[in-house]
């Protein structure tokens, strides 16, 4: 069932904390042993809206964040991977959510190893989907590629504009409601200096790697642009479990059945 396009899920609390780079917004779902959901870049939590029925379902806590200049949450002073993680340690000691199971997605998979290599004892178990493994050379070539520009067009094209931009860059199978979200979070984050793609390649994750402690587990999408990149992170860490999709960059929206049986099963086994 697709469930209408709303800003808040029938049963989900949302909320606020501070954290050291102002407000940060969450939407909550279920009670249990707290999951932290983290979205790529730029969306925002709208990205597990039918994840976090699931989880909770399941028995868990699931959380689902917006990052710094993401969504409902305020920007940062400066934005990068390792800023995210600290105000992500601060919203899970807010809400007594220690130690979390923390799945990150692309770009929020990179913040979740950053906090999971920084902050050991908040993290109980890492799931990283499709979060790709960069060397110094491929963040160099990726530096400016992905431009964020927030022109508001008087007739209304900059969200055609942007809906054809995603159409042609973005997975072809992505479902009308995945291309909804994709835009229509791309213009919340408003004005800002680029707070999702930007800070990609400035982030060394080849560093915080094999610093990580937890045990966990490399999800790859097969038609996912970053697939060869999320390979490079499953081979260096062999000692986590590993899971192939066949889709893209959207199963989480577009094929949540999918997604579910190879995210569930890891996370029960972990309590």
């Amino acid at each position: 069932m697709i469930l209408p396009i709303m800003t808040a899920l029938p049963g989900e609390r949302r909320g606020y904390v501070d954290g050291p780079e102002g407000q940060l917004h969450y939407r909550s779902f279920g009670e249990g042993v707290p999951v932290l959901l983290i979205h790529q870049a730029p969306w925002s939590s709208l990205q597990f809206r039918h994840a976090l029925p699931r989880i909770a379902d399941a028995g868990f806590r699931a959380i689902a964040v917006d990052l710094p200049g993401h969504g409902m949450s305020d920007p940062p002073r400066q934005p990068s991977i390792e800023c995210y993680a600290d105000c992500l340690a601060a919203l899970l000691r807010e809400l007594n959510a220690t130690p979390a199971i923390v799945i990150g997605h692309r770009g929020g998979g990179l913040v979740a190893g950053r906090l999971a290599a920084e902050e050991p004892e908040l993290v109980k178990f890492l799931i990283l989907d499709n979060a790709p493994l960069y060397t110094v050379a491929d963040r160099q070539a990726r530096i400016g590629k992905f431009p964020d520009r927030q022109d508001i067009a008087p007739d209304g094209s900059h969200i055609t504009d942007r809906w054809a931009w995603v159409r042609e860059k973005g997975d072809p199978d992505w479902s009308d409601e995945t291309v909804h979200i994709s835009v229509i979070t791309y213009f919340l984050h408003g004005p800002w200096k680029e707070h999702g793609h930007g800070v990609i390649p400035l982030y060394d994750f080849e560093r915080d790697v094999p610093r990580i402690s937890c045990p966990g587990m490399v999800i790859a999408s097969r038609t996912d642009p970053v697939f060869p990149f999320v390979r490079k992170l499953a081979e260096h860490r062999q000692d986590w479990a590993y899971a192939e999709l066949p889709g893209g960059p959207g199963m989480v929206l577009d094929r949540i059945d999918e997604w579910w049986a190879a995210v569930r099963g890891p996370l029960v086994s972990v309590t």
